[in-house]
């Protein structure tokens, strides 16, 4: 008979790469997966646990029967959609790090203002809740946006800068809700959150948190807003690491983000946070105790550090510390049609990869797909990693490849 295997397990909420390698450490790993979901190179996970996404109680009921439960030494997400399963996960086995409560806040934007409204007002703009099927006057003084409280990726957030916007606003994201539902697989919230349209500088900002409170950041990601770019829509065109940051932007960031780690008593976790600064005032637009998007990746090339390692870390009860190894510039470019439709091609892709920063791209959605804006529901239908030592190249090439790309759709 065989040795029974003893090495602690790493409990993912879905695949990931670091799962890929935990074997080389002395680890095993485990990853939900939702029923017929396909995966590459199944092999190199250990423990493959199929769930219903749509069921929790289930999961929660699996995780109380599982024979290997007792050797779970932590739980890791990435994904938007799971940060329950995460949470629910954690409390099962009895782990540090999120619970069902935090969750829920950080699952819900209107859920994290109340919050904050009542610990750290001063992370808020002016925000109100709208009836998405009632008519009424406008929440909030002009401008202000429309966000449903538990999309992600600025999905269906809507402008109204005059009254003539507001119930065209309503309309507008009444008739992509169920679309978008289907598309993400969520239970959107059946009402909106209108908040003060601010002014001000964009970023982003990884970090965690110990089991004892304490906070390790790694360095504010500056954002460029589609509104940047001259597109009336509200997505991220571009995620940049830029070595020359202020150190005054980013104590002030890391502030905000510490107030927000105490409102919602946050321990053993990694925290992501999109923020706007305006002088010495810096408001945060949402909140998720993940890594976030591309944030890994970019953490690596730019610095030579792993984010994804750093969480495992935390998870584990590890300390963990910003050792950086060198210094590049990353940028990460988001693009989107010019209209709504059926992909057809994307042009240019080839030019894009003779640029000197070319790093690797992505086409997430194939031919034969409906594409469209963030703001009706949809994601980016192809990405592009640039780095390059000079951020003054990287910037170049940024612009050059705006020129290239073209996304044909059809209108049907």
């Amino acid at each position: 008979m065989g040795k029974r295997d003893q090495r602690p397990i790493v409990l993912f909420t879905g695949a990931q790469r670091l799962a890929r390698g935990l074997r080389a450490m002395g680890l095993a790993s485990a990853c939900l997966m939702e029923p017929g979901e396909k995966m590459s190179s199944p092999w190199e996970v250990d423990y493959w646990i199929e769930y219903d996404p749509w069921d929790l109680a289930a999961l929660d009921r699996w995780v109380a029967r599982w024979p290997e439960k007792q050797r779970v030494a932590a739980v890791l997400n990435r994904r938007e959609r799971r940060v329950m399963e995460h949470a629910l996960l954690n409390q099962a086995l009895q782990l540090q790090g999120i619970r069902p409560w935090q969750a829920k806040i950080f699952r819900d934007k209107l859920l994290l203002r109340e919050l904050l409204e009542q610990k750290a007002a001063h992370l808020n703009p002016p925000f109100r809740e709208v009836q998405l099927e009632k008519s009424g006057p406008p929440p909030l003084p002009f401008p202000f946006l429309l966000k449903p409280r538990n999309l992600f990726k600025s999905q269906l957030i809507t402008a109204c800068r005059t009254r003539r916007d507001w119930e065209p606003a309503l309309e507008r994201i009444r008739s992509s809700w169920e679309a978008a539902q289907k598309r993400h697989g969520v239970r959107l919230e059946p009402s909106l959150l209108a908040e003060e349209e601010l002014e001000g500088s964009h970023f982003s900002l990884d970090g965690f948190v110990t089991s004892q409170g304490n906070m390790v950041f790694s360095p504010p990601v500056p954002l460029t807003t589609a509104a940047q770019w001259g597109l009336e829509d509200f997505h991220i065109s571009v995620r940049w690491v830029d070595p020359d940051v202020k150190p005054c932007t980013a104590r002030l960031l890391e502030g905000a983000a510490r107030d927000l780690v105490e409102a919602l008593e946050l321990r053993a976790s990694p925290l992501h946070i999109d923020l706007v600064s305006l002088g010495e005032r810096v408001w945060i637009l949402d909140a998720a105790p993940r890594v976030g998007g591309y944030r890994s990746e970019m953490t690596e090339l730019a610095w030579g550090c792993s984010l994804d390692l750093m969480s495992l870390k935390v998870a584990m009860g590890e300390s963990v510390e910003w050792e950086p190894r060198w210094e590049k510039c990353v940028a990460v470019v988001e693009l989107f049609p010019w209209e709504e439709g059926v992909l057809q091609t994307i042009e240019g892709l080839e030019e894009i990869r003779k640029l000197g920063s070319f790093h690797r791209l992505k086409q997430r959605v194939p031919a034969g797909e409906r594409v469209g804006w963030a703001k009706d529901g949809f994601r980016c239908p192809v990405f592009v990693i640039l780095v390059n030592p000079d951020m003054k190249l990287l910037q170049k090439d940024v612009e050059r490849l705006r020129e290239f790309v073209r996304i044909r759709v059809s209108p049907s």
